[in-house]
């Protein structure tokens, strides 16, 4: 049996209306499609990825699964259940760590005293909650922590007693929504290892980043999403087969660059990227041809080279020809 199934998923968001439309139409809300008719697949175990540019509509998805918000229309299945037949049975079963959490602590509270706090309303005893409390703390590296106001936490602190605090119910499902948005990379190198533990355990983890490598690293499958579809659903080494090109990485020397076009001109090449490090990433059918037509063309520019060699596709090399794509071909 699946832990998620989405057949035919779509969900709409209200939209202010236009005062010009006020007294012409009769019914002047505007809408906008977060979800478009998606259907995917989560095994039971497995650790899923959803990886999207803002707006493709990952966190719509998490919401709905989570029942924070009712598909449109569509079937959704969580641990069996049909949603919003089910809703109840549903909840039981999951854990929700959403990017707006901080709002939902009690900020004069220590750590423990809102795992205590919230333990309550799961519905856990005194000694129950203290223990799950304490036991979750240890998890998530909090518990030397534990007795400081949820105020003076860093932002990494709040991530990791969110993360404590879903599993509070040691849910079969865990939907985590950037986990490791605006934090540091050794802070999000800890809560990834959080997160591969729990996995290992058996939990069934929904992981929605922003962070392209980290969810190669981390994740059993990913599914690529842009405006509210599925663009692709593999492994991240199958996606990496998918996109069937040579890389050439160039990085020009003294902070010079070049307009992509010049390079995508170039015989052989299929598309170039520059990325944030001011490398230019050339997919190209033939490695040899394109690294001679390279050296030529930044000679003729009176340019120099800092480093020019090739690789295989990289996660960000994945991403990018498939969004900018539109799917696989």
């Amino acid at each position: 049996m699946s832990a998620i199934s989405g057949t035919n998923l779509t969900k709409y968001y209200r939209t202010s209306f236009s005062f010009k439309r006020l007294f012409k139409e009769k019914n002047v809300a505007q809408r906008s499609l977060a979800v478009n008719d998606l259907s995917f697949d989560v095994k039971k175990g497995e650790l899923f990825g959803l990886l999207g540019p803002n707006g493709a509509g990952k966190t719509t998805l998490m919401k709905m699964i989570g029942t924070i918000l009712i598909p449109d229309s569509g079937r959704l299945e969580v641990m069996g259940y049909e949603i919003p037949k089910h809703e109840k049975k549903v909840k039981e079963s999951i854990g929700i760590c959403l990017g707006e959490y901080e709002r939902t602590f009690h900020w004069r509270l220590s750590g423990r005293q809102n795992l205590r706090f919230f333990s309550t309303l799961l519905g856990l005893s005194g000694r129950e909650g203290k223990d799950r409390a304490d036991e979750l703390l240890a998890l998530v590296g909090l518990e030397d922590k534990a007795e400081r106001m949820f105020l003076e936490y860093s932002t990494g602190m709040k991530h990791k007693l969110a993360i404590a605090r879903s599993l509070l119910n040691d849910p079969e499902l865990l939907l985590m929504d950037e986990p490791t948005a605006g934090i540091d990379l050794k802070t999000s190198n800890e809560i990834g290892n959080i997160v591969r533990n729990l996995s290992k355990r058996g939990s069934t983890i929904l992981y929605s980043t922003h962070r392209i490598e980290e969810s190669g690293n981390l994740c059993d499958r990913i599914m690529i999403m842009k405006e509210g579809r599925k663009l692709a659903e593999e492994s991240p080494n199958d996606l990496k087969r998918l996109i069937a090109t040579d890389v050439v990485a160039l990085q020009l020397a003294d902070g010079s660059t070049m307009p992509e076009k010049d390079l995508g001109e170039l015989p052989g090449v299929k598309q170039v990227y520059h990325t944030r490090n001011s490398e230019f990433r050339i997919h190209c059918k033939s490695v040899n041809e394109t690294l001679r037509e390279v050296m030529d063309l930044v000679g003729r520019k009176g340019l120099k080279v800092e480093n020019l060699n090739t690789s295989k596709p990289t996660m960000e090399d994945v991403f990018l020809t498939i969004t900018e794509k539109g799917g696989m071909e």
